[in-house]
């Protein structure tokens, strides 16, 4: 190429190969063939060198007892490097594959020799580690040559630099910088190992790119692309058909297949959801929306209205409920105001999008203004924008008479009778239960909406209103939306009715004690995952059910298949019996 320049699909074929490059640790025993071998070594040999010393080396490794001792020695070493681990890393670590130092056809040490060039090798003056350094340069690109030929190579550091020296007789000023397996693998993970093990993830680029010293962020970092891109193609719309990959996976894991029930369905409704092999949980998230509602001076909660305000406090300074939860299951907590009959002030981490305090009462007149529910809306959307990381959501609301509100749209939209939609809420007496049928009933009767929107405007509560901008707003960008209780019920129902496309990200967390709730499940067409007669709120229930996400992705990623684990998929007798 005269030019210098690569054609389109030269540049995206070497994207490609790095961006697929992966540490193999399983292999099948087909031998690699020797020109294809020749053509990984040359890649390698080819890399640059300062002062072209090209001071690697490149040590076969097929003696069997050779591979066993060195075999037994990593086993050691990684034993004793997973002691330094008390949690559960230490059990990963442990876990960490080094069969493939037996299993796969070829082992290779590539190694630096110090000496190469004499001792004042041109660029080396000050830097006097630069020929290992050429060195890790030669690994890369077998590495890449490698993955271009569907060939497979494992980098197996957990090793002691002089034992693999005196082994191999290597002369004392060369060191040993890379032991390398290679071979066709059972197969080419989607993603690194150690990060579907759960182990780490990927840093984004933005987080280590800095302006003339190190530290000073780099302007204009939010124009590079995000780790997780969630944006999915208009013409795929709801989509979320698991990959091929991941139903094989699915049905590959050392277990009978089914046998973890809906934990399997909802790691390969994730695994729909992202459009990849290995689901994930990366940085959940619980969104709690709090306002007021005008109509809770009819009486219709056994909390007085100021309990919203003080809740929000409480929720500030962690020490509610749903704090304690949060802490336990690793969930980031956002806290946000849009329309508390209060005035917090600079509030330490308070989410601030109040649109007005509370809602007028829709006894009286419309709850909303047209533009008031625009602003909820968005502010729903806004905080999901706070969270861009956050793969899956799970959502909270706090208010008092959120449930009447509550009840009230679910009966607009359903034609349901107040009878049926309207329950205890906080846990009030008989009397006022049958005030609140009262109070719903007169509502429908005053407003008798058309369509969802209406319903929401004139008979909903801002948090309400909010938790449909989230919805809406995380399905479009694909992520997985936990519901808590009744009232995070009701927004689905009605974001569902304004567009049925987010129903595929959905998943009821659990069913709680409210009256209404199990029929506006069946509803939306949910099964929750959790049945404790729960009726707290504050999206306590979204961050246990979140835990049993947080499960099947563990599950699905972690474990084994057959292949991988080099055991025998179990057969049918049935099958057996009719070969025979």
């Amino acid at each position: 190429m005269s030019s210098g320049r690569f054609s389109d699909a030269e540049r995206a074929a070497l994207y490609r190969a790095i961006e697929l490059r992966r540490d193999i640790r399983s292999y099948r025993p087909d031998a690699v063939p020797d020109d294809v071998l020749g053509r990984i070594l040359r890649a390698a040999h080819q890399a640059p060198s300062v002062g072209l010393m090209q001071p690697w080396d490149f040590v076969l490794i097929a003696d069997p007892a050779l591979r066993q001792k060195i075999y037994d020695h990593f086993r050691a070493v990684n034993a004793r490097a997973a002691d330094v681990h008390r949690d559960d890393r230490g059990e990963a670590y442990r876990a960490l594959k080094l069969q493939g130092i037996l299993d796969a056809p070829l082992n290779l040490l590539v190694t630096c020799d110090r000496r190469r060039g004499g001792p004042h090798v041109l660029g080396r003056y000050t830097m006097r580690h630069m020929d290992e350094y050429s060195t890790c340069l030669a690994v890369q690109n077998l590495w890449l040559a490698a993955r271009v030929e569907g060939v497979g190579v494992g980098w197996m550091s957990l090793l002691e630099p002089e034992f693999i020296a005196a082994l191999l007789g290597l002369p004392e000023a060369v060191v040993p910088v890379a032991y390398l397996t290679l071979g066709y693998p059972v197969n080419f993970p989607s993603e690194p190992m150690l990060s579907s093990t759960g182990w780490a993830t990927r840093r984004p680029l933005s987080d280590s790119l800095f302006l003339d010293r190190y530290g000073e962020r780099l302007p204009g970092l939010e124009t590079l692309p995000a780790r997780h891109v969630h944006a999915a193609p208009a013409s795929e719309g709801g989509n979320v058909e698991p990959p091929v990959v991941a139903r094989a996976r699915q049905d590959a894991l050392t277990k009978p297949q089914g046998s973890l029930g809906r934990l399997e369905a909802l790691a390969l409704q994730l695994a729909g959801i992202q459009r990849r092999e290995y689901p994930s949980c990366h940085e959940p998230a619980l969104l709690l929306f709090a306002a007021d509602h005008g109509v809770a001076e009819e009486g219709v909660s056994a909390y007085l209205p100021k309990a919203t305000a003080q809740m929000v406090y409480q929720y500030l300074s962690g020490g509610a409920a749903v704090n304690a939860l949060c802490r336990q299951h690793g969930v980031r907590l956002l806290v946000a105001d849009v329309g508390v009959d209060h005035d917090f002030g600079p509030a330490s981490g308070l989410e601030q999008h109040k649109i007005r305090r509370g809602t007028r009462n829709f006894l009286e007149s419309d709850a909303m203004t047209p533009g008031e529910l625009d602003a909820a809306l968005a502010s729903g959307a806004a905080l999901v924008a706070r969270v861009p990381e956050s793969e899956v959501i799970a959502l909270g609301e706090m208010g008092i008479g959120n449930t009447t509100a509550s009840a009230a749209i679910l009966a607009a939209i359903t034609g349901l009778a107040p009878e049926l939609v309207v329950g205890a809420g906080s846990g009030v007496s008989d009397h006022t239960l049958q005030r609140k049928r009262d109070v719903v009933r007169a509502a429908l009767d005053k407003h008798a909406p058309a369509g969802p929107t209406e319903a929401l405007r004139r008979l909903g509560g801002l948090e309400i209103a909010a938790l449909v901008g989230a919805i809406e707003a995380a399905a479009a960008q694909r992520r997985l939306v936990v519901l808590d209780g009744f009232i995070t019920g009701v927004a689905a129902l009605v974001a569902r009715e304004r567009n049925p496309a987010v129903m595929p990200f959905l998943v009821a967390g659990h069913v709680g004690a409210e009256q209404a709730h199990r029929r506006l499940l069946a509803l939306l067409g949910l099964s929750p995952l959790l049945d404790l007669e729960l009726r707290l709120g504050e999206g306590s229930g979204a961050v246990l059910a979140l835990s049993l996400v947080q499960s099947a992705v563990r599950c699905m990623r972690e474990m084994r298949t057959f292949e991988e684990a080099n055991l025998v998929r179990p057969r049918d007798p049935r099958d057996a019996a009719r070969e025979g």
